[in-house]
């Protein structure tokens, strides 16, 4: 009976990015519970929920977009599985980040949260766009100069100018543009899942 069992490369490599993506929404949304058990010690940040929603779908349209893969690599390479692995990971790492721990007292702020760990957040976040124009024309073949490729490589180069810079402004600016982004190319998105019986 399991001789009979086949599962595709696809499906071998996916597992491992579920377990990090699952990771990453675990995470933020027990960090969003926690903090809104304690809501009235948490002085919040208009700035930092941005990032939260911002994350939460950079983290959901991240799994979706892997499925076109499915149909585009039949073959996979240790290459090809170490930089998805790595792109998913830093995706994590900012999850982790974005949102501070409930504490059992004091006030937590979160914006003093999102200026203690911008440096780091934001390297992670330019790491993370960088990877994705790898992806985007090494795995998906698109052309090096297309807009798949070039958008995710200059918005990592203004994140990696937002871990440098302490201007609220730039970081205001910055955070409202990224997700701008991330609505207009998810509303844009005419990918669609159907299963085909075999």
């Amino acid at each position: 009976m399991h001789d009979n069992m086949q599962i595709s490369p696809f499906e071998f490599v996916t597992v491992f990015y579920s377990v990090i993506l699952g990771l990453a929404l675990t995470h933020i949304f027990r960090a969003v519970s926690d903090l809104y058990e304690i809501r009235e010690r948490v002085e919040t940040y208009w700035l930092n929920t941005l990032w939260v929603v911002t994350v939460i779908m950079w983290s959901i349209f991240q799994w979706w977009g892997l499925w076109e893969l499915s149909e585009i690599l039949t073959k996979w390479n240790y290459l090809q599985y170490w930089i998805m692995v790595t792109n998913l990971a830093s995706i994590y790492f900012f999850t982790t980040l974005v949102l501070p721990k409930a504490t059992d007292e004091g006030i937590i702020n979160l914006r003093n949260h999102y200026y203690s760990v911008h440096t780091a957040f934001f390297i992670i976040v330019a790491y993370s766009l960088y990877s994705s124009s790898v992806i985007n024309f090494y795995l998906f073949s698109k052309d090096l100069i297309s807009i798949e490729v070039i958008a995710p490589f200059v918005v990592g180069c203004l994140a990696l100018a937002a871990a440098f810079v302490k201007t609220q402004r730039y970081h205001q600016i910055i955070g409202i543009l990224i997700l701008i982004i991330f609505l207009n190319f998810q509303l844009s998105d005419r990918l669609v899942i159907e299963y085909v019986p075999s």
